[in-house]
C-alpha cells in the first residue's frame, strides 16, 4: 500500500488570532494521538494534506509522519475543510496506528457497468457511497466495486451483494441498501417531493419573520 511522507512541526497552544495567522501562512494545525502515547500538537503544510488526498487511498493512506526526527505511522482520523476557501483546511487529526492491529475505516463503493434498468427508462439511485470495514492498515482496499449491470427497474443491491477482501470484515448490516433503480414515475414523484420540501424550507423563515414583526 502506498505510503505518504509528511514532515510536521510541533506547535504550542496559541490564540485564535495566531491560529488564523498559521493557516494564512499555508499551514494546518493538528494533533497526533493514539497508541496510549501523549497527544502532540503539530502543524503540517497544507500541500502535504493535498498530496495525501490525491493519493490512491485518499484519507485511508498510511502516512509516515516525522516530528523533530521522530517518525510515526499514522492515518488521517478527521480533516476539517474550510467552507469558504477551496483546498484550505482548518484542522487535522492524525491517529497513531500499529501495522499489526486491525482498524475501522470508511471505504468508497464504486459502481461498475450500466444497469439494465436505466436502459429501460429507470433512474439509478445510489443510496450508500461508502462502507465501514475492519482490516489491517496494510490491507485497506482503495475501493469496493459493485457490478450493477444486471440491476433492473425496481431492484435493489445491498451490502450483502458486496465482495470484500477475505481479510476484511464488513461492519454494515447485510440488508442495508446500496443502490437501486427506480421506475420513471417513482423517480418523478421523488423529485417533486424534493422540490416541495425546498419550497417549504424557503417559505418557513419568511413566515417566521413576519410573525416576529407582528
Amino acid at each position: 500500500m502506498e505510503r505518504v511522507q509528511v514532515q510536521a512541526v510541533p506547535r504550542e497552544k496559541v490564540t485564535k488570532s495566531q491560529l488564523k495567522e498559521l493557516r494564512n501562512s499555508g499551514m494546518v494545525p493538528g494533533i497526533v494521538y493514539g497508541q496510549k502515547d501523549d497527544a502532540v500538537a503539530i502543524a503540517v503544510d497544507s500541500k502535504d494534506i493535498i498530496s495525501i488526498l490525491q493519493s490512491a487511498a485518499g484519507t485511508n493512506s498510511l502516512v509516515d509522519l516525522a516530528v523533530e526526527g521522530n517518525k510515526e505511522t499514522v492515518i488521517i482520523k478527521e480533516l476539517v475543510e474550510d467552507i469558504f476557501i477551496q483546498d484550505r483546511f482548518t484542522h487535522v487529526d492524525f491517529l497513531r496506528i500499529s501495522l499489526k492491529d486491525k482498524l475501522e475505516v470508511q471505504v468508497p463503493v464504486i459502481f461498475t457497468g450500466d444497469a439494465v434498468g436505466v436502459k429501460e427508462g429507470g433512474t439509478l439511485q445510489p443510496l450508500l457511497r461508502e462502507v465501514s470495514l475492519k482490516c489491517l492498515p496494510t490491507e485497506i482496499p482503495e475501493s469496493i466495486e459493485l457490478d450493477i449491470s444486471n440491476l433492473s427497474v425496481g431492484e435493489t443491491l445491498t451490502v450483502g451483494d458486496l465482495t470484500v477482501p477475505a481479510s476484511a470484515e464488513l461492519l454494515n448490516e447485510a440488508d442495508e441498501a446500496v443502490v437501486s433503480v427506480a421506475a420513471p414515475r417513482m423517480a418523478e414523484e421523488a423529485a417533486e417531493e424534493g422540490e416541495e420540501g425546498s419550497e417549504a424550507a424557503e417559505a418557513a423563515p419568511e413566515g417566521a419573520d413576519q410573525e416576529a414583526a407582528e
